[in-house]
């Protein structure tokens, strides 16, 4: 999203996407276990992780297989019963985990004792080191480490009718930054020197918003030396590789990027999302696999905005062509330089008509995908007569960005749009199905790091007596703040008591596996920059079957399937 409307169409997404759409969980916490591996419930109506047993889900089929069974004792071969090693102690969790074997055996590879990975705080007493710290390069000085909170004004977006309710952004990385500085006597006798750069959602002054966000990389990276620069508000655009290949920082972000972006700056770009070419192909793996596609024509549109044409290329269309599929209709919707996506509209709409395609994957932001159903809609295509499948390639996995077609395009969009297959990672919509523990399922992280907030911030203790425990996006996006700044202060504690930048970049890259919202499956490694290493499939619904207060919704309905 590149010029005026083009942040608009990302901050939007991934804000939603990381705080908003995916968020919203509820529940009480979970009671304390020691769980070894618990019988992975089955069928769709019980989404778990195991992959074996019923009835396969279209989702991600084509997926990694099952990890081996731990050994058990073995045998030496010298007849000396003694020689045989004990069998393991069981690992205890900590909480009951429902999703199933894979989740349990994920738990297990946490050391829950590191100062910056229990569940039930956010962080523990740190050490004094053993010297004085001292100053090793830019933003690392005697007594601080300098971090960046590089946040998207979505505030601005309420003056075009689309409020992001996701909360005072500002006040919780200011929280947790507190916590890390206050509570847990900071990182090796440092404290975290926390910086706001913002940036504007819309752009204006006569500067496009490319160059805005080409302004908020150098006013982090050089202004301010950021050691680490981290956004959870959506950021695009070269502002990007501004900071991560340009300036050598390291940039942890909720967006999904282009791979080009990560192999440009490797080990400087790390997202919460997955690459954005993975998105689509994790979603095109699994359609096929489902074996939804045959018999069918296929169409497929995308928008002009700068790096995602190639994006959809490699992540969309060539897998689907790949695995012996005919996309008869392959249209580019025109952006203008901006956010809203609508010039060819019309042209796409006719070829689809005529060419019979009754299967879509539109790869449209929120404000454009209105417009084109809209523009279906005008044509004559009632429900029924196409069938769509989507990811959260532009964060339409989300309540909010998802709603907006009905919300922009009003009741016949919504119609059309109603029953779309989503393939993303997060289990947006699960609170609302409170009778079903697999689904809505409240994660021991997501509870501690909102009561984290609460005891630490007078908007966070109003936040949490407002909303806990029920619908909110400003919950979603407290457990994400949450993980992004544990992240962080891991990366800066395991370099050790006086590391260069490349030595906290390297430690970064070597995290292993991470806690997550909703603590999914998760890793990041030297050559994996995407967090999830699950995918689920997702139902839009119009009207929402189980929240009758909201007209849409997005509602986790197959097991969870390992991607990579």
């Amino acid at each position: 999203m590149l010029k005026f409307w083009g942040a608009l169409l990302v901050l939007v997404l991934v804000a939603v996407a990381c705080g908003g759409g995916n968020d919203d969980d509820g529940g009480a916490g979970p009671a304390q276990s020691e769980q070894t591996a618990a019988p992975a419930p089955g069928g769709p109506d019980e989404p778990s992780d195991s992959g074996d047993g019923g009835e396969p889900a279209p989702a991600e089929e084509a997926a990694a297989p099952a990890p081996d069974e731990p050994d058990g004792p073995s045998d030496s071969g010298d007849g000396d019963e003694s020689s045989e090693p004990a069998p393991e102690a069981p690992v205890d969790i900590g909480f009951d985990e429902p999703r199933g074997d894979f989740f349990i055996e994920f738990h297990k590879t946490f050391d829950r004792s590191h100062p910056f990975q229990p569940l039930d705080v956010f962080c523990t007493a740190t050490p004094d080191p053993d010297s004085p710290p001292q100053a090793t390069g830019a933003g690392i000085t005697e007594d601080s480490i300098t971090i960046v909170h590089l946040r998207t004004k979505l505030e601005e977006l309420e003056g075009i009718g689309f409020a992001i309710p996701v909360g005072d952004v500002v006040d919780m990385f200011e929280a947790f930054t507190k916590v890390i500085n206050e509570d847990c006597n900071g990182i090796w006798g440092r404290k975290i020197d926390l910086r706001l750069v913002e940036v504007s959602a819309l752009g204006g002054g006569g500067e496009d918003i490319d160059t805005l966000r080409n302004q908020a990389c150098i006013e982090a990276t050089e202004d301010y030396n950021a050691v680490i620069v981290v956004n959870t508000s959506g950021f695009q655009g070269s502002g990007t590789e501004c900071i991560a290949k340009d300036h050598d920082t390291l940039f942890l972000t909720t967006q999904g990027n282009p791979r080009e972006f990560h192999e440009n700056a490797p080990g400087r770009l790390y997202s919460l999302s997955p690459i954005a070419e993975d998105s689509l192909s994790n979603m095109v793996a699994a359609i096929i696999a489902s074996g939804a596609l045959e018999g069918k024509t296929i169409g497929v549109v995308w928008p002009d905005t700068p790096s995602q044409p190639e994006a959809f290329q490699a992540g969309a269309i060539e897998p689907l062509e790949a695995a012996g599929y005919n996309v008869a209709v392959a249209e580019q919707i025109g952006c203008g330089g901006g956010t809203t996506c609508r010039e060819g509209n019309d042209i796409a709409v006719e070829q689809i008509l005529k060419e019979g395609v009754d299967v879509l994957f539109p790869g449209l932001n929120v404000l454009s995908l209105p417009q084109f159903i809209s523009e279906m809609v005008n044509q004559g295509f009632a429900p029924g007569d196409v069938q769509f499948y989507n990811s959260d390639f532009n964060s339409q996995a989300g309540d909010l960005v998802s709603g907006k077609v009905v919300q922009f395009g009003g009741d016949l969009a919504g119609e059309l749009y109603n029953g779309t297959v989503i393939i993303d990672d997060a289990p947006t919509g699960n609170f609302r199905v409170p009778d079903n523990p697999v689904v809505s399922f409240n994660a021991p992280l997501n509870i501690m790091c909102n009561e984290a907030y609460a005891a630490n911030s007078a908007i966070g203790a109003r936040h949490v007596r407002e909303v806990y425990g029920s619908y909110d996006s400003a919950y979603g996006m407290t457990s994400t703040v949450c993980t992004e700044m544990r992240m962080v202060a891991r990366a800066l504690y395991d370099a050790g008591p006086n590391p260069t930048r490349q030595e906290i970049y390297n430690a970064f890259a070597n995290l292993g596996s991470v806690d997550i919202q909703h603590q999914l499956p998760a890793t990041f490694g030297p050559d994996k920059f995407g967090a999830p290493d699950v995918v689920t499939e997702l139902v839009f619904q119009f009207p929402c079957p189980n929240d009758p207060d909201i007209p849409t919704c997005v509602e986790q309905t197959a097991p969870y399937r390992r991607i990579g």
